[in-house]
């Protein structure tokens, strides 16, 4: 018996179709249920087997949106290309044409907006290259199917049934014409689309978050009450509440999901909607790792995620020693870098014994060295998929360890992508390696991958054109709020308004979307039994409310979601079980232990006067956040460059007398001989030479810098010496050794000492010397604690370019400029009361720094924090959990 074709709406009523046993029945024959393009292109390829009709080559839809490209950029003067988005105009002027094919739309260019004249000028070029390339666009096809169909000239079934279609376009509605003119027997499919719905309602909440919330819930007990019904949840924007619904019903019905060993276990739900083939893991890397090998720079950012990814080398047994290799390229390699430079650093460290990942970058130097074989020169894409193969081959892509089962389906979708290269090289021709690695992004974006669902899910996600054809025992339509349903009209910016409005074109008006969301909601609610539509009655500072679409049925306020979360559900089991919550509050770690190393130098200190944990997390359980990588010098680099060219400047010019010694001419020169001698010092630290234009900028700034700072210094009215630049000390506190670094120290007549820290930052604090905890202790320390000789003050040098300055405190007036003496009267840091002369404050500093060491001997390690803004540069700030505390406390005082 002869059963009737089937052409489905979408893939998945056609999946669906093929899949549904008949009552009754174990087992069945298929039916033949096919989408309508998949249909058309059987016809096609038909006819070019059986001679019938010589069809053109058809473009596949990238294909097609590249020759777009290609038009557009030749229309393009050389000075709009950079203005204009040349690959969202291919894709606008694609769909214009597709909307003329499907819609049989006609105009000419004499009474219609400058764009649109634009667009036959670019139509008529496309369709000049199609015609000389022998190729037609993909609809082209489908209306040539359709006129062969017409003519006689193939073999069609006898009777051919439609389904799920909400609306014919001018192009199915010609089809079905032909059809019937053929004898065919055209009809309807008779779907369960006859539901009777006794049960329909609208339910409001508070916000999105809590809608999928109830929605999860809502499934959940249906399921618990009969595992075997389908439910269906429809969302009109499923693109922008996929992540929100797949998260809240995977905490609800699958919490052992937070394992990550559980990522691929079956869901019971299905969403119909994809990922961009480029988001997967195994994908990524393969994308980064060719980008890599064309040689173009590769920002740290991606780079970094490369060497952590396991999906490539030795990617699982090297993961600590590349993890060390990215940390260190942090702050060694510039923030665009390409594999020698990559190579050259890790060689260094694993000579060093640094890191160990051996095989990495034996993988590294063996996918640089099938890069460099196969040369710079253009190829057809066909070579480049070739070589990109080997290339990955070289780089032992996906690495070693065994796929999962999603990994592996998305290795195999990924390769079938290179493999499809090859068909760009008709409309393409030979290109270089970034353009072809260009091209095959573009297609791993484009592409959705969708892992295979193991049996049939109870539960089906879907938009609102997948869910035609299609029935439940229960749906629930989600978001249906008055700013998506209906949704706004989009007409096709490069098509006449009013001839898309006459034609009833799809998305043309807000009639034309009304006609479409009365017709889906009229179809939804003949698709289940129980039906619920939900909204959110804000989202942020957004206000929303119920479709107008939803006048007449019940609105009721939908009750407040329980929480769902793996932790909500063990507090409530722990609940149950008669447990009771303890909270511990321990503010000590252990003591430093005999001869225990503590790292840190005076940075411990100074993170444990701002905050204890800060101290204990960083310097004594080693914890510290890893570099962000910036473009040129970051703050830290150039505050480096300043106290290098001032150290080579001193070590040289020696002494007051010497600076004001030198000639107009001489204090340049010497300027400059020591800023020259820094950044040579500075590229030699960081294995590797600045840009030249790069640094001529550094050198003019430093130079015009130090003449600035340098000025200053001339103003001081006291003779001086400088004895020691980048001096190096060791102090024991309360038996923690502290070892620091004295930016300079200068030698009075007297024989006294300046101790000064150079600061290249605008922020300085000094208020701190005078506080219980001494937040800026390195001149402290030094002054109280290390120095041999008697301090007659200690300062901080500002090298600032906008205002140069000394910042600190003397023993008496006038030793530096703008630094007052302790006892001054306009001195108003330092309580005269508690600070009656310069041994008072020396005699502060040296109690208030053991007081602090001795915290850190003990173990003090609470978080406690008398200033928040000393917090801005911490490091370890997560670990301190500064938030969840401040709620707890605020939780308190409510109970209280």
């Amino acid at each position: 018996m002869n059963r009737p074709l089937i052409l489905c709406a979408t893939a998945r009523l056609a999946q669906t179709l093929r899949g549904a046993a008949p009552d009754g029945v174990q087992v069945w024959q298929t039916p033949p249920a096919l989408t309508l393009a998949q249909w058309l292109a059987q016809l096609a390829d038909e006819a070019l087997l059986c001679g019938l009709a010589s069809l053109p080559q058809a473009l596949d839809p990238f294909a097609e949106r590249l020759l777009w490209e290609q038009v557009i950029s030749a229309a393009m003067t050389p000075g709009d290309s950079p203005l204009f988005d040349i690959q969202g105009m291919a894709a606008s002027a694609g769909d214009a044409h597709a909307l003329m094919r499907q819609w049989n739309l006609t105009f000419n260019g004499d009474d219609c907006s400058d764009e649109a004249r634009l667009f036959l000028t670019w139509q008529s070029e496309f369709l000049r290259r199609c015609q000389a390339g022998q190729w037609v666009d993909l609809l082209g096809q489908q209306l040539t199917v359709i006129g062969l169909i017409e003519c006689g000239q193939l073999q069609i079934p006898l009777e051919i049934q439609f389904a799920g279609f909400d609306r014919d376009s001018p192009l199915e509605t010609r089809l079905k014409k032909a059809l019937r003119q053929r004898g065919v027997a055209v009809s309807d499919l008779p779907t369960g689309l006859s539901v009777v719905c006794n049960d329909v309602q609208v339910q409001a909440y508070t916000d999105p978050q809590a809608e999928c919330e109830a929605l999860a819930e809502w499934v959940a007990e249906r399921l618990a009450a009969n595992p075997a019904q389908r439910l269906g949840v429809v969302v009109p924007d499923l693109a922008g509440a996929r992540d929100r619904l797949a998260f809240a019903l995977e905490d609800k019905l699958h919490p052992a999901l937070i394992r990550p060993a559980a990522a691929e276990v079956s869901r019971s739900f299905n969403l119909s909607l994809g990922r961009p083939l480029v988001d997967q893991l195994v994908v990524q890397t393969a994308l980064e790792l060719l980008a890599l090998a064309t040689g173009g720079k590769v920002e740290q950012g991606r780079l970094g995620a490369l060497l952590n990814s396991p999906c490539w080398s030795a990617g699982v047994s090297e993961a600590d020693g590349r993890a060390q290799l990215d940390a260190a390229m942090r702050s060694e390699l510039s923030y665009f870098t390409r594999i020698p430079h990559l190579l050259r650093l890790g060689n260094r460290l694993a000579e060093g014994g640094q890191i160990c990942c051996a095989q990495t970058l034996a993988d590294l130097t063996a996918l640089q060295a099938a890069a460099e074989a196969t040369g710079g020169r253009k190829r057809s894409l066909a070579d480049w998929a070739t070589h990109f193969r080997e290339w990955l081959k070289a780089a032992a892509w996906p690495g070693e360890r065994s796929l999962s089962s999603h990994e592996f389906q998305a290795r195999r979708a990924f390769l079938e992508t290179l493999d499809s290269l090859a068909a760009l090289d008709a409309v393409l021709g030979k290109v270089s390696q970034q353009e072809a690695w260009r091209r095959l992004s573009q297609l791993c974006r484009q592409r959705v991958f969708q892992p295979e669902t193991r049996g049939q899910p109870s539960i089906q996600v879907l938009g609102v054109l997948e869910s035609a054809g299609l029935s439940f025992d229960a749906l629930w339509v989600v978001g249906v709020s008055d700013d998506v349903w209906p949704p706004a009209p989009r007409p096709n910016p490069l098509l006449p308004p009013e001839l898309l409005r006459a034609e009833d074109v799809a998305h043309a008006s807000a009639e034309v979307e009304l006609d479409f969301a009365n017709r889906v909601q009229t179809r939804l609610l003949r698709s289940a039994p129980q039906i619920i539509f939900s909204h959110a009655r804000g989202d942020g500072a957004r206000l929303l409310r119920a479709s107008p679409l939803l006048a007449g049925i019940s609105l009721s306020d939908g009750a407040a979601p329980k929480p769902n979360s793996l932790a909500w559900q063990m507090a409530e089991a722990a609940a149950a079980t008669g447990s009771e919550m303890e909270g511990v509050a321990d503010a000590l770690a252990p003591a430093v232990a005999e001869g225990e190393k503590v790292s840190g130098g005076t940075w411990l200190l100074r993170a444990q006067a701002i905050c204890p944990a800060w101290g204990y997390f960083q310097f004594r359980l080693g914890a510290e956040a890893i570099e962000q990588a910036v473009e040129g010098l970051d703050p830290r680099a150039r505050g480096t460059l300043v106290h290098g060219a001032l150290e080579a400047f001193w070590r040289v010019t020696q002494d007051s007398e010497t600076l004001h010694g030198y000639s107009e001419s001489g204090l340049p020169q010497a300027i400059s001989a020591a800023v020259a001698q820094a950044i040579a010092d500075f590229e030699q630290q960081r294995h590797q030479p600045m840009p030249a234009r790069f640094r001529q900028l550094e050198n003019s700034r430093l130079e015009r810098l130090l003449g600035l700072w340098l000025a200053l210094e001339k103003q001081r009215e006291v003779a001086f010496s400088v004895v020691a630049c980048e001096q190096e000390a060791m102090v024991e506190i309360e038996k923690i050794r502290v070892k620091m670094f004295v930016d300079r120290i200068d030698q009075l007549a007297d024989g006294r000492r300046v101790i000064i820290d150079y600061k290249t930052g605008a922020t300085i604090d000094t208020k701190n010397w005078a506080s219980e905890r001494i937040t800026e202790p390195q001149l402290p320390i030094y002054a109280a604690l290390a120095s041999p000789e008697p301090v007659a003050a200690v300062v901080f040098a500002k090298v600032l370019a906008d205002k140069p300055a000394f910042s600190g405190i003397a023993e008496q007036t006038d030793l530096l400029p703008g630094v007052r003496a302790l006892g001054d009267a306009r001195e108003k840091r330092f309580d005269p009361e508690l600070f009656t002369d310069w041994p008072a404050l020396i005699e502060h500093w040296h109690d208030r720094l053991h007081a602090v060491a001795l915290e850190v001997r003990e173990g003090v390690a609470g978080v406690m924090v008398a200033d928040s803004s000393a917090l801005l540069y911490c490091p370890v700030l997560p670990l301190l959990r500064l938030a969840e505390r401040q709620r707890l406390l605020s939780q308190q005082e409510n109970e209280q």
